[in-house]
């Protein structure tokens, strides 16, 4: 099972899931917003809301 990790609003994330429409790979971070469910998240990607897997992502420190 994968392990959650606690996020907080306004986080920046890395992207590494599997490439979706829109997406480039050089841009920058994503922006957490909030938890959906418990498997997904809103995050603010080049200034467009959309929900992704939470596992898809990587937290930068």
């Amino acid at each position: 099972m994968k392990r959650t990790i606690k996020l907080i609003k306004g986080q920046n994330l890395r992207y590494i899931g599997r490439p979706f429409p829109g997406y480039i790979a050089e841009t920058n971070y994503m922006t957490f917003l909030n938890d959906h469910s418990v498997f997904e998240i809103n995050v603010l990607y080049n200034n467009k809301e959309m929900i992704i897997n939470r596992f898809d992502t990587k937290a930068v420190v």
